[in-house]
């Protein structure tokens, strides 16, 4: 699909150019990726990852409601009328003086039948209500915005219905193999089965038992919710909070930081005797906490923790465990014995086209809880994920598996080189400080949960470099000749200055605290040959070891 890797284009622009409903806006800059994350970017975007900022055909969506209903209030678009009043719940909650109102809007924006639009309509300021937009994660579709759009104006032909690229793009061949189904709701049958993949995944798992999201940060929060209305329905108060291993995805500590939150405990993977010792203060009827997340591996760092030793702490203490397998996968990690849920981001590895969100959580039938949270699930979820997401959706995932293999070979070789010209590795005057890769970091705690059914081996497609000082990372960055844009799993090489991208300015000091450095660059690594990623990453390095030289002098 790409045989090399490709030069970033201006920031703004989609990534790959001229792809419909890309979730990604090209950051070729340190400088630029810096005023993302502070909210003071001032160059267009053609795009946008849809849960960070509306994009901009849902931005048109918006501007036509608040126009008939003759409104001055901010706007976010719910495709239910249950995940809008829970929004406009969440809202209120913490800004009790805010005007927060839920209106049906199917009629203003002609929504294709079956679907449904709901708009909640606010008062509060719009940055800080974007900021629980962000964590939510099940904000309405850019495909149904887009529907909605073309149908408000019906001299407007539009793309094609599943807004799929014109001949000619770098994706078209994959369409030509991959034609869609004809049914969504085949579609969605399929996403189930193929995610819970029973014969593989350790336990016998079934589809039934899989929840598709809309986003994979809507299927972390659906689990938050799980544990609120059970687990914390019994629980006192002091045990409402979770704990967690390592650092876990950025967005959900923006909702464990609400001011309603009863907030959570930080573990790393090195000291879960502080865990025990934290256990230890509560009792199996009342646990000293309620739940235990983490990712496997963990973002940015890689860091694996020791599923055996937490599965056996749950089981003595009685809390149940939340795993996000998203930077793993399941066709390398076996993940599913170790844990009572799972989550997952679709819109990464399992779609790997970054044109399409969806997510999913998937309960463990041999878990202890399963028979709770399997009547919680099954009388409170409400499918978010529009039908024509679906349908590409599964088109993606189709070749996940030749996907995986690839960009799990690809991925190593380039981490064997950087640590090879590193520091760590005993490299003598070079820019690279530490290799984040499984490979490198808590190995053994990875190997005790490969996938052997699957055959694939390799440790995932990420990795992440730490530089002897910010300048060098920042003159790495600036020479390296590939996309450069948020997001992981894709089929191309992306890579991003992570730290500062993922964590506001006031977050900056407590990352640092917990060994996250601003120096950080994360890869990525896509399908590409691995010579030609070899080259594009090692000239880069090159770049800033000879600038690193001449300063030295």
């Amino acid at each position: 699909m790409f045989p090399t890797p490709q030069s970033s284009p201006p920031a703004g622009c989609a990534i790959p150019p001229g792809t419909p409903h890309s979730l990604l806006n090209s950051l070729p800059e340190w400088a630029q990726v810096v005023s993302i994350a502070a909210g003071t970017a001032d160059f267009p975007r053609e795009t946008s990852y849809p849960r960070f900022f509306p994009s901009p055909v849902i931005q048109q969506l918006n501007e036509i409601i608040l126009k008939a209903l003759a409104s001055r209030e901010n706007c976010f678009l719910f495709p239910t009328r249950l995940l809008a009043e829970e929004f406009r719940d969440l809202i209120l909650l913490d800004f009790p003086t805010s005007s927060c109102v839920v209106q049906s809007v199917t009629h203003i924006v002609n929504a294709p039948p079956p679907h449904l639009v709901f708009a909640v309509l606010y008062s509060a300021e719009m940055p800080k209500v974007l900021n629980y937009y962000t964590f939510y994660g099940a904000g309405i579709s850019t495909r149904l915005a887009e529907r909605c759009v073309q149908r408000c104006q019906p001299s407007d032909p539009g793309p094609n219905p599943l807004g799929l690229p014109s001949p000619g793009h770098w994706y078209s061949d994959y369409y030509e193999r991959n034609p869609p189904l004809d049914s969504p709701s085949i579609a969605k049958d399929v996403l189930r089965s193929r995610f819970s993949d029973g014969n593989i995944r350790g336990v016998q798992a079934f589809p039934e038992d899989v929840y598709l999201t809309s986003s994979g940060m809507e299927a972390i929060y659906r689990t938050y919710k799980l544990l609120w209305t059970t687990v914390g329905s019994r629980i006192p108060p002091a045990s409402l909070k979770v704990a967690h291993i390592n650092l876990i995805y950025a967005c959900s500590y923006r909702f464990l930081d609400r001011p309603s939150s009863p907030g959570y405990h930080f573990f790393a993977d090195d000291d879960l005797d502080a865990l025990e010792a934290l256990l230890n203060t509560g009792t199996p009827e009342n646990p000293a906490i309620m739940a235990l997340y983490t990712d496997f591996p963990g973002n940015p760092h890689l860091r694996s923790p020791d599923m055996v030793k937490l599965r056996a702490l749950a089981d003595r203490f009685n809390f149940p465990i939340i795993v996000d397998e998203t930077v793993a996968g399941h066709l390398t990690c076996d993940l599913l014995p170790y844990c009572d849920v799972v989550v997952c981001s679709l819109t990464k590895i399992f779609s790997g086209l970054a044109n399409v969100l969806g997510g999913a959580l998937m309960l463990n039938p041999a878990s202890r809880y399963y028979k709770e949270f399997k009547a919680y699930m099954d009388a409170n979820y409400e499918d978010s994920l529009f039908d024509s997401d679906a349908l590409v959706l599964e088109m993606n995932s189709r070749e996940l598996v030749d996907r995986t293999r690839i960009v799990n070979h690809n991925a190593e070789q380039l981490a064997d080189a950087l640590y090879a010209r590193s520091v760590a590795g005993d490299f003598k005057g070079g820019v690279i400080q530490a290799v984040h890769f499984p490979k490198f970091r808590t190995k053994e705690n990875f190997e005790r949960c490969r996938n052997l059914k699957t055959g694939i081996t390799g440790y995932g497609s990420m990795l992440s470099v730490t530089f002897t000082s910010l300048e060098a990372a920042k003159t790495f960055y600036a020479a390296l000749q590939c996309y450069k844009a948020p997001t992981l799993g894709t089929v191309f090489t992306l890579a991003i200055a992570f730290s500062v991208l993922a964590n506001p300015p006031d977050k900056m000091e407590w990352i640092e605290a917990h060994g996250v450095e601003q120096s950080l660059v994360r890869f990525s690594v896509g399908m590409e040959e691995t010579s030609s990623i070899l080259k594009c990453v090692l000239e880069a390095l090159l770049v800033a070891e000879e600038r690193h030289s001449v300063k030295s002098q």
